[in-house]
């Protein structure tokens, strides 16, 4: 199998309410769930309330061209991009090979 993998940090600026920042984490990782049936969930820095970081995983089948793997990962990438409450500052995403194949 293949997974595609990211790490995403936003850079809430002048936000001073860390529960502001959990409710508006937890509202993008769901809609990115309901897209892409991706695992999304807030993996750092989770008392800092300008600095949010995420973290996805998506399971792709061995079957798949690594092209169509590569380009479920970016379309996961833009869809933050576009609708993140925050901007962007850092993305850095991967595939990754586990099993035969």
């Amino acid at each position: 199998m293949i997974i595609g993998v990211g790490r995403i940090v936003l850079d809430f600026y002048n936000n001073d309410k860390v529960a502001r920042k959990h409710r508006e984490l937890e509202e993008l990782c769901a809609a990115l769930r309901k897209k892409f049936n991706v695992s999304a969930l807030e993996v750092a820095d989770f008392e800092d309330p300008e600095r949010c970081v995420i973290g996805f995983a998506a399971v792709i089948p061995e079957n798949w061209k690594t092209a169509s793997a590569k380009s479920l990962v970016e379309k996961i990438c833009e869809t933050i991009d576009k609708t993140a409450f925050a901007r962007v500052t850092v993305e850095d995403c991967d595939l990754l090979s586990h099993g035969e194949g």
